[in-house]
């Protein structure tokens, strides 16, 4: 006879407190103001038009940005930016058709590509 007990995994908890100081830290981190240059490479000299509210208790922003304009950022909003990413789907195989019926033919590989960015000046 085999006997197996599952039981809840424990999650490492913290307190309210080591939260807040933590939450603290990264809100500091996150207002610190950047300069940069956006660019909307999806629609270059187009406008990008978002809301955002990261941390709970702050307002919700409207943020619209021109592309090729020089801006300062909060550091947070940067990460957010820079982290938009799109799957652009290929085929392995350049000459598939797909059937009239019958099964469909799926793109096998796909390559991330970056819809838009933001540059911060130390680096132009």
């Amino acid at each position: 006879m085999r006997v197996i007990e599952l039981h809840k995994k424990q999650k490492a908890t913290k307190t309210k407190a080591e939260m807040d100081a933590l939450i603290k830290q990264m809100r500091k981190e996150d207002e610190k103001m950047v300069k940069g240059q956006f660019e909307f490479t999806e629609a270059e000299g187009g406008f990008f038009e978002f809301c955002y509210r990261i941390y709970p208790g702050e307002p919700i922003r409207t943020i619209q940005l021109l592309h090729g304009e020089v801006c300062d950022l909060p550091m947070g909003l940067i990460k957010l930016i820079n982290g938009t990413k799109k799957k652009i789907r290929r085929y392995a195989n350049l000459k598939v058709e797909q059937q009239g019926s019958g099964k469909i033919n799926i793109p096998t590989t796909y390559e991330t590509t970056s819809r838009i960015r933001f540059i911060p000046s130390e680096f132009l």
